[in-house]
């Protein structure tokens, strides 16, 4: 099975998992804490949308935390392609998603949290995007081992849209050995059958 076909098929499962009643009672309780401001202000400029770029669904908030996100979750040479722009994370997660609408609340919940979110819910104190890149990579690991399954979710979601976003960049092509989308006149369907290194 290729990436991107992985990718989707776990996002859809963990969409499935995210209780939309136990997000909103934790955003919610976010926003009493005063953790969640109500305005988009402060995006931090290494990770904010580019100008000129009109979201559908993600804030510019949502947009720079997956982008953030994404360039851990990835891979430190992926990671790299992601964080120079070269593969846009951030928009491809805000098209997709915009086709995708049942995806759309949750995953948007689920990045709320994890940019917001603070001890004892995940280990920081500081919104995700102000974070290191070792204090993110501590943060996503403690959503990965948690024994609360929500935040397994959380993890399992935002992990799959990052694979999914960055799988499906040409860009990301020369990294994976994989041809890109299948059932296209240049890829067809069998090329999914057939691992990287053998011969088209």
């Amino acid at each position: 099975m290729t990436p991107t076909l992985e990718a989707m098929g776990t996002l859809a499962r963990a969409s499935a998992g995210l209780e939309r009643r136990a997000f909103l009672r934790l955003a919610g309780s976010l926003a009493v804490a005063g953790l969640v401001p109500s305005g988009c202000g402060g995006v931090p400029g290494r990770w904010a949308p580019p100008d000129g770029i009109s979201l559908a669904v993600l804030s510019p908030r949502a947009y720079a935390t997956f982008t953030a996100a994404a360039a851990r979750l990835v891979g430190p040479t992926g990671g790299a392609l992601i964080a120079e722009r070269r593969v846009d994370a951030g928009r491809f997660a805000d098209a997709f998603l915009a086709r995708t609408p049942q995806l759309a609340a949750p995953l948007g919940q689920a990045l709320v949290v994890l940019e917001f979110a603070t001890w004892p819910i995940l280990p920081k104190m500081r919104r995700f995007t102000a974070l290191s890149e070792p204090a993110q990579d501590a943060v996503l690991d403690d959503l990965m081992r948690s024994r609360f399954s929500l935040k397994r979710q959380i993890f399992a979601g935002v992990r799959s849209l990052a694979m999914l976003a960055f799988y499906s960049a040409p860009e990301s092509r020369a990294v994976s050995g994989y041809p890109g989308p299948f059932g296209t006149a240049a890829v067809p369907i069998g090329a999914a059958m057939i691992g990287p290194d053998d011969p088209w």
